[in-house]
């Protein structure tokens, strides 16, 4: 079950499907502009995301990292 940070950042993600989003975007439009906490906090919780999310969380298969700028859903999954 998604915590509902996690399922904003999901809602967010999807609703940018295919489209990369970055680091800096997630963290404000899911924590906020003003957010002064750790910025790993994105990638903290794309890892517990994926491992709720993805049969295989070490090769994921729905939420693509997009190196050095953020993530992006992909447009589709193979089963």
């Amino acid at each position: 079950m998604l915590t509902p940070t996690e399922w904003t950042l999901v809602r967010l993600l999807m609703e940018r499907q295919g489209t990369s989003v970055s680091r800096d975007q997630i963290l404000n439009d899911v924590w906020g502009r003003y957010y002064v906490g750790d910025l790993k906090v994105v990638d903290v919780n794309i890892r517990r995301i994926r491992q709720k999310i993805e049969s295989n969380p070490s090769n994921p298969s729905v939420i693509e990292t997009v190196w050095g700028f953020g993530y992006r859903w992909k447009r589709s999954v193979q089963s």
